[in-house]
């Protein structure tokens, strides 16, 4: 029988934890697709220099580069909480990527008048997934970038709320009865990871070009 101890214990050990065994577990599978994710983020790393580095002192230009950024910092953070096990956490922060990515696009459009509206909290960032997929040619998006926004928003809609996925990520399947607290990794759910293994790292791979496509329409300026 398990004692208000014994569970104080278990909830200090994850609060301080650094999850070192469940992250070895998630390395030991996909070691290969991290190599992937790592060279597409180091490339549009590389890229966003190119577009920080032509501000011109100019503050709009200045927040288009900030979104950017911060798309590609959420985006690597998100990948090391899903490998660390915190599945439902790194999907949420996924959610603001796809969010900061297409943020950064229609805001990078003169034409669209987005940024003057977001710069004076004026424009609900909720919509701007919607309107970049509305907007493809303006913003110079090919269809299979957009494609890649529309699956990832999709399928991270599911981590915005609760659902049964929710309450997935916090019972094995591989072993029935128990339950995790916190950081998990679970062979029972490989497949589910494999999945949004290769999600994220799709994402990635476009990354350089929605960087490409942000510096393009602002050199239009």
């Amino acid at each position: 029988m398990e004692t208000f101890k014994d569970a104080k214990n278990t909830i200090r050990t994850e609060l301080t934890s650094d999850n070192v065994e469940v992250r070895a577990e998630f390395l030991k599978h996909f070691a290969p697709a991290l190599e992937k994710f790592s060279d597409a983020m180091a490339h549009a790393f590389m890229n966003w220099r190119t577009l920080d580095a032509d501000l011109k002192n100019d503050e709009k230009r200045a927040y288009v580069s900030g979104l950017v950024f911060t798309a590609i910092t959420l985006h690597i953070q998100s990948m090391k909480l899903f490998l660390s096990g915190h599945e439902v956490a790194a999907g949420n922060m996924s959610r603001q990527v796809v969010e900061s990515i297409a943020l950064a696009l229609v805001c990078s459009s003169k034409e669209l008048n987005v940024l003057d509206r977001f710069m004076e909290d004026k424009y609900s960032t909720n919509h701007a997934v919607r309107d970049a997929l509305c907007h493809c040619d303006k913003l110079g998006i090919n269809k299979d970038a957009a494609k890649v926004l529309s699956d990832t928003r999709d399928f991270y809609n599911k981590c915005s709320h609760p659902t049964h996925l929710t309450l997935a990520v916090a019972m094995p399947f591989s072993k029935p009865g128990l339950l995790y607290v916190g950081a998990s990794f679970d062979e029972g759910k490989l497949s589910a990871y494999e999945k949004e293994v290769g999600l994220r790292v799709s994402v990635a791979e476009v990354f350089p070009n929605f960087v490409d496509g942000v510096r393009a329409n602002v050199a239009k300026w």
